[in-house]
């Protein structure tokens, strides 16, 4: 059964912070040598995150794409936005959604999900984790404050 991990960040700039944390673990990943699936909940959201990723940190760059625009990429780093076309063959998923993407999330080995801390995000994260949890998938929670 593949690993989920909860991050429930604690900060104030819910999309920002959101967002840099999501490049933060999609860098440390990346790193580790796994490819990455990140699954964001619009094609809005998906292009402030695709933006991100080219300016979050100066020094080094994060080489991704916007699936399903480039079918036939092979970036490490793939970031989407419909429910229907998740990317496949990649063994991690970052989950920018309020929702678990049911239909495909056994193919991944690793699924890390992040929660802001506020009472709308907590309620949509309680239910992914019910859904995980029901499911048999292994589940670790993380506590970020910064």
């Amino acid at each position: 059964m593949p690993q989920v991990n909860f991050y429930i960040l604690h900060h104030t700039q819910i999309n920002t912070d959101r967002d840099r944390f999501a490049c933060q673990l999609a860098d440390k990943v990346w790193h580790q040598g796994y490819q990455i699936y990140i699954h964001t909940m619009s094609i809005v959201q998906a292009k402030r995150l695709d933006d991100f990723l080219w300016t979050f940190q100066t020094e080094r760059f994060l080489p991704h794409d916007l699936y399903p625009d480039e079918p036939s990429s092979i970036a490490p780093i793939r970031i989407g936005y419909d429910p229907q076309q998740v990317c496949p063959n990649l063994p991690v998923l970052i989950n920018l959604t309020d929702t678990v993407p049911e239909s495909v999330v056994h193919q991944f080995q690793r699924i890390a999900e992040i929660v802001m801390d506020t009472p709308i995000a907590r309620q949509a994260g309680r239910q992914r984790y019910s859904f995980y949890r029901d499911h048999g998938f292994e589940l670790k929670t993380h506590d970020i404050s910064r």
